[in-house]
């Protein structure tokens, strides 16, 4: 017989809500045009290459693949916009020396990022290709931060990080930096020693991973620091810093810009400085973005990238 019933993780959208979700989609975009960003609509589906190619690879285990019964071969569903994004910067816009590229769009994931979460998400973002260094980063937060504000959050914050950083912790780990991305993102000390317990990382970065998940791992822990793990490390602490700094009371509106090196990716294609945005009463991350050059690499095209998303169901929720 017949099933009727609702997909687990997948949900329909009317009345209310259907009007929220559309008033809250044309201002961002409207936010966006302003700014200079102009849209784009890839289609839902990719072929799982474009997908996952190079740094994109950390997406397979959310990417749902299925044969087409029209015989193209095995497509796949995005479940992130950024690498389309990518794929149409290196292919059909690949004479353009900067872009500035807005999307909104339906995304589905392969699991919930959350127990009892949604794997629909309807991602909303920016992405600054070409714009190399802070310049790019810098203008990215600031869009990021007055999208938290035209969606109704009071006093946003941003909590900046860079990779860089648990990279020069982990480097020579037994594994993957997933799997540490993931234990950070708990903020447990005592699920981290688990894992540094099958380790022999040098006691000076044991002692600075443990500090990240400890909540201390701001502005004053990474100047403590500067000097005492590797070259790497004081590389992307300074580059964080001078950011910070750089950013730090020229926000509009009341929105506060922290250094924090716990801040993890949502995603593995990140390259250099990373943050998340928050807003007072939201216990979880409104938006997530950061530079991801090494994406762009991957699709043939060597050129500077730097982003941010939000699921406009998740703000309308948390609103």
């Amino acid at each position: 017989m017949p099933t009727h019933k609702p997909i687990i993780g997948l949900n329909d959208a009317f009345g209310s809500q259907a009007k929220a979700l559309r008033r809250l989609q044309g201002n961002i975009l409207e936010l966006f045009e302003t700014a200079g960003y102009e849209e784009v609509i890839p289609p839902i589906l990719e072929r799982p290459d474009s997908m996952n190619s190079g740094a994109g690879r950390f997406l397979a285990d959310q990417t749902v693949v299925f044969s087409d019964p029209a015989g193209a071969g095995t497509l796949a569903i995005r479940s992130d916009m950024t690498p389309q994004i990518a794929r149409i910067a290196a292919t059909r816009l690949q004479h353009e020396e900067m872009l500035k590229l807005c999307y909104s769009g339906t995304v589905m994931l392969a699991r919930p990022d959350v127990r009892g979460g949604s794997r629909q998400q309807w991602q909303t973002g920016v992405e600054c290709l070409g714009v190399a260094g802070s310049a790019g980063d810098i203008e990215v937060m600031h869009l990021a931060a007055r999208t938290m504000l035209a969606a109704g959050f009071d006093k946003p914050v941003l909590q900046v990080g860079h990779i860089g950083l648990l990279k020069a912790l982990v480097a020579g780990s037994k594994h993957p930096l997933d799997v540490w991305t993931t234990r950070i993102s708990r903020r447990s000390p005592d699920d981290l020693a688990e894992l540094l317990a099958t380790e022999e990382l040098p006691d000076a970065a044991e002692e600075a991973l443990l500090g990240m998940v400890s909540g201390v791992a701001d502005q004053q822990w990474l100047v403590a620091h500067i000097g005492c793990i590797n070259d790497a490390f004081d590389r992307a602490a300074n580059e964080l810093l001078a950011l910070v700094n750089e950013v730090g009371g020229k926000m509009e509106g009341h929105v506060s810009v922290y250094a924090d090196a716990a801040v993890m990716p949502r995603f593995l294609y990140h390259s250099g400085i990373l943050f998340a945005g928050f807003a007072d009463g939201v216990a979880h991350a409104l938006l997530h973005g950061g530079r991801y050059d090494a994406m762009m690499s991957a699709h043939g095209r060597d050129m500077p990238a730097t982003g941010f998303s939000c699921d406009l169901w998740a703000l309308i929720n948390a609103g």
